[in-house]
């Protein structure tokens, strides 16, 4: 069980999150698990959204769209999404219907060589991510970097 780690420091881990966000404008920072059925939420930065233990269905279940974190899983590759309400592809996902949060970018988290979970940050307005210095594409990569250690 790779997150047991994380769970058990929850707080650090949100800390960093917290900071991210707060420093960057970011409306969501998350770690994220990747379930059968489902994408967990394991670390969440505060916000009114996305608490520990959300779940969002992936699209293997009936009626579902893909969710952003799926890709990410299912490709093993980061994902980063500019805009979902012009995009044909993501203009049904959840986060964006539901939360309006059309701005993505994410980065497999891996143990063991399989793809467990994901690093993401979630937006509801345009962003650069690779903007400033440390840039927060670059702080991404080094929380999965020290997540994919911790577990």
């Amino acid at each position: 069980m790779p997150f047991v780690n994380i769970k058990q420091s929850f707080s650090e881990w949100q800390a960093r999150l917290n900071t991210l966000a707060e420093h960057s404008g970011l409306h969501s920072i998350l770690i994220m698990e990747s379930k059968p059925d489902t994408m967990e939420v394991v670390v969440a930065n505060e916000q009114p959204i996305y608490h520990v233990g959300d779940c969002g269905p992936k699209s293997r279940q009936s009626g579902c769209h893909e969710l952003y974190c799926e890709r990410v899983v299912d490709t093993a590759q980061p994902v980063f999404i500019p805009d979902a309400s012009i995009d044909d592809e993501w203009k049904g996902n959840e986060d964006y219907v539901k939360f309006n949060l059309g701005v993505y970018l994410g980065f497999p988290l891996v143990s063991q060589g399989v793809v467990v979970g994901t690093i993401c940050a979630l937006n509801d307005k345009t962003f650069d991510f690779n903007e400033g210095s440390p840039s927060v594409c670059s702080e991404l990569v080094q929380l999965k970097t020290d997540i994919e250690l911790a577990f």
